[in-house]
């Protein structure tokens, strides 16, 4: 499918409320849009997810209740050719009564000074306790202009961030979302399944990339990087292969990474648990799990929603591809909610948490500026 192409279908699409999906993956240049005939859309148990094909969509709190958003695929289109056909389709749907934009988005919006001293309190946490990470994330509302097209912003992320999976979604009930993520959770192709590592942030300078990595965003990668190893282990997979940790490009920014590999065929019957195991991840959630999630419970006063949740297309052509959903935004009918966070550790700084927060909001700020 041509790019050109993409926003006056995606446009089209949301005047109808139909649940769709579209997306392009890390390194590619082609675009996938799947979408339903009716608006009813299924909650899976991720447990049985082998069963299902579709696009998924999971909320962070899937940690809690196992379930997880599917997008049938009645209609797929990867071509313009295939794009006219449906968009002819579309044409002799009556609108959606109610414009899709009309949703309320309203989340808590924390200040500065409030995310710095909720940053202070549980640094001291990690330096008393036996949690060793904790993720902590925040809401920016950003007002939008009236000629904002949901369509140009997908096009406008696909253009400048080539390594992302890069989505656009829209479900009746729960909204439209839009982002660019260079994290996957667990992605299949034929005989080979992957996961990865990803953690730890600092600006991308062409001249320090080679740089060694400072001893905080080391030992926060790390800590994923084991957990990783443990879920596999009592997933029952052995024989896994890993990389050397090395340094990942996602736009201005960098990140830590180790590259997980696995015979396809050891995932058959324990796709589902392996995903609940790796979900969510320390990277967007911390270490030991469950205790980061419930101090995360306790601190943050807005609701993540799909934030650091995972979504992807899953048996779809022979392969399915798992995203956590990281520099992703919220788009409402006049603003729009950026949700970003940062890994805190025993050795974290506030005010620098703080800043990396700002420089990972610049991923889509910066499009949205240009749109």
């Amino acid at each position: 499918m041509s790019l050109k192409n993409t926003a006056p279908i995606i446009d089209l699409l949301l005047t109808k409320n139909l649940p769709f999906a579209i997306f392009r993956l890390p390194e590619t240049n082609e675009f996938t849009l799947i979408c339903q005939h009716d608006n009813e859309v299924k909650e899976i148990d991720i447990l049985d997810i082998e069963e299902f094909r579709g696009f998924v969509i999971a909320p962070f709190k899937c940690a809690r209740t196992g379930s997880a958003f599917l997008i049938r695929p009645d209609l797929v289109a990867k071509n313009d050719k295939e794009i006219g056909a449906l968009q002819m389709k579309l044409a002799q749907l009556p609108d959606a009564e109610v414009s899709v934009r009309d949703m309320d988005i309203e989340n808590h919006v924390i200040s500065r000074h409030a995310y710095i001293n909720n940053m202070d309190y549980i640094i001291k946490i990690l330096q008393k306790e036996e949690l060793h990470k904790v993720v902590l994330s925040r809401v920016i509302s950003c007002p939008l202009q009236a000629t904002f097209s949901q369509g140009l912003l997908f096009n406008q992320l696909a253009n400048e961030y080539s390594g992302a999976f890069v989505y656009l979604f829209h479900l009746p009930e729960q909204g439209t979302w839009a982002g660019a993520s260079p994290e996957a959770l667990l992605l299949i192709d034929q005989d080979v399944a992957s996961t990865m590592a990803l953690a730890g942030t600092r600006l991308y300078h062409p001249e320090t990339t080679n740089n060694p990595w400072l001893e905080k965003e080391t030992l926060e990668q790390s800590f994923v990087s084991q957990y990783i190893a443990n879920v596999l282990a009592e997933t029952g997979i052995t024989g896994y292969q890993t990389e050397t940790p090395s340094t990942q490009r996602a736009g201005h920014l960098e990140h830590r990474l180790t590259r997980f590999t696995i015979q396809a065929k050891q995932l058959e019957n324990k796709a589902g648990k392996m995903i609940m195991g790796l979900h969510p991840t320390p990277a967007v959630c911390g270490y030991p799990k469950g205790d980061a999630y419930h101090l995360i419970m306790r601190a943050e006063q807005h609701d993540r929603r799909f934030y650091t949740g995972f979504l992807g297309p899953w048996n779809i052509q022979g392969s399915s591809q798992l995203y956590v959903n990281l520099r992703c935004a919220e788009i409402g009918e006049d603003t729009l909610n950026l949700y970003v966070g940062g890994g805190l550790t025993a050795h974290s700084v506030s005010e620098d948490e703080w800043d990396e927060t700002v420089e990972k909001s610049k991923t889509l700020l910066s499009v949205i500026e240009k749109l």
